[in-house]
C-alpha cells in the first residue's frame, strides 16, 4: 500500500478519534447538568483516577504505552470537567466590572465570568469603550485587575464610588503594597482579595490553583468564592497577612532561579541553538518554564521582586543556599553534596 494511502488512513482514524471524543465529552456535559441539579461537586478525583487507571489497562492491552494512556486520559479529564463546569449560572446573573478589562488577566476573567452567565462591563481606556471608573457604581461587583503599582489609587477611588453592597476585590501577585487599603475597606465594605496562581493562557481553572484573601469581612469572601467555585480549580482561602510570605518562594524564587539560569547561559558564551544540539532531559524540561519567564513583562516581574516585604528572607536563604551547593560541590568530600540531595528528596516525600 502507498504511503499516501496510509496518511489518508490515519487522517480517518483521527476524525473518528475526534467524533468519539466529541460524543464522550457530551456525556459529560450532560452529568455536569446531573450534578448542577442534584447539588454534587463537579470534580471527584477518585473518579478521575479510575479513569486514568482503565485507560492504562485498555492501553496496554493494546500494545500501547503508559505514557499516552496518562497523558490522553488526563486530557480527556480535563476536557470533560470543562464540559460538566461550563453548565449555565442559574441564579440571578450580576452585574460586573472589571477594571483593567482590557489587559490579559483581566480580560481573561471577563471572559470567565461572561461564560458562566454574567453580564460584564469592560473599564479600560485601552477599550475605547468610553466607560469610566464612574461606571462601577450600581454594579454588583468590580474586579480590580490593574498593575500592582496602580491598584492602590484604583481601590480608593472605589472606596468613595461603589456601595457597601457591592463586592470587591482585586487581582494582584502581591497584597503588601495594599494590604493596609484592603483591611481599612473591608471594615466597612465587601472586601477581599485574589489571585489567580495561573496567567491568562489558562484554558480554564481546571486544575489551577486560585487564592482568596480574607481582609477582615467574611462575607466577601464567600460571595468571591462563590464566583469561581466548582469550576475544576483548586481555592485556597489565608488571611491577607499570610499571603506574601508564600508568594516570596512560589513567585519570587521561583522567578530568581529562572533569571539566573537564563542570564547564566546568555553570559556563557555558549548560543542558545548550539546548546539544544547537547541538551540533556533535564536541561529540555526546564526549558518550556525558563523561556516563558523571559517572555513576561519585566515591570510585572520586578514589582514581585521588588515590592514583597518578605523578599530579603527569601533571598538571604538563597544565597546562602548557592554558596553552600558551591561549597559542597567543590568540596573532596562528597558527604556534604549527599545530605544536600537527600534533605531535598525528603521534603518532597513527606
Amino acid at each position: 500500500m502507498e504511503l499516501d494511502a496510509l496518511r489518508e488512513m490515519i487522517g480517518r482514524k483521527d476524525e473518528e478519534i475526534a467524533r468519539l471524543i466529541s460524543e464522550r465529552t457530551e456525556i459529560a456535559r450532560r452529568i455536569g447538568e446531573l450534578k448542577h441539579r442534584e447539588g454534587l461537586p463537579i470534580r471527584n478525583v477518585p473518579v478521575e483516577e479510575k479513569v486514568v487507571k482503565r485507560y492504562i489497562e485498555n492501553f496496554s492491552e493494546y500494545g500501547l504505552s503508559r505514557e499516552a494512556a496518562v497523558s490522553v486520559s488526563s486530557a480527556l479529564i480535563k476536557e470533560a470537567v470543562d464540559s460538566e463546569a461550563s453548565v449555565p449560572f442559574e441564579g440571578k446573573p450580576m452585574r460586573i466590572a472589571v477594571v483593567g478589562g482590557a489587559g490579559k488577566m483581566g480580560a481573561w476573567t471577563a471572559g470567565f465570568l461572561e461564560k458562566c452567565g454574567h453580564s460584564v462591563i469592560i473599564i479600560d481606556p485601552a477599550s475605547g469603550n468610553g466607560n469610566t471608573i464612574r461606571d462601577c457604581r450600581g454594579c454588583d461587583a468590580v474586579v480590580v485587575a490593574v498593575p500592582i503599582r496602580y491598584t492602590d489609587s484604583v481601590l480608593s477611588e472605589l472606596e468613595n464610588i461603589c456601595g457597601e453592597d457591592t463586592l470587591i476585590f482585586d487581582l494582584t501577585s502581591l497584597k503588601s503594597p495594599i494590604t493596609g487599603r484592603l483591611r481599612s475597606m473591608a471594615s466597612h465594605m465587601k472586601v477581599c482579595s485574589l489571585h489567580p496562581m495561573f496567567g491568562p493562557s489558562a484554558s480554564s481553572l481546571y486544575g489551577r490553583n486560585l487564592i482568596i484573601c480574607d481582609c477582615g469581612c467574611s462575607k466577601a469572601v464567600e460571595e468571591a468564592k462563590s464566583l469561581f467555585d466548582d469550576r475544576g480549580g483548586n481555592i485556597r482561602i489565608m488571611d491577607v497577612g499570610e499571603h506574601d510570605g508564600y508568594m516570596s518562594y512560589v513567585l519570587g524564587l521561583t522567578h530568581a532561579v529562572n533569571i539566573a539560569l537564563f542570564t547564566v547561559l546568555e553570559r556563557s558564551g555558549y548560543s542558545f541553538k548550539d546548546l539544544l544540539t547537547v541538551s540533556s532531559t533535564t536541561f529540555s524540561k526546564g526549558l518550556d518554564t525558563n523561556m516563558s519567564v523571559a517572555s513576561e513583562d519585566p515591570m510585572l516581574y520586578y514589582e514581585i521582586q521588588h515590592l514583597n516585604v518578605h523578599r530579603d528572607e527569601m533571598w538571604d536563604l538563597f544565597s546562602e543556599t548557592v554558596e553552600e551547593l558551591k561549597k559542597q560541590s567543590l568540596s573532596g568530600d562528597p558527604s556534604g553534596f549527599i545530605g544536600i540531595m537527600d534533605a531535598g528528596r525528603r521534603y518532597f516525600n513527606d
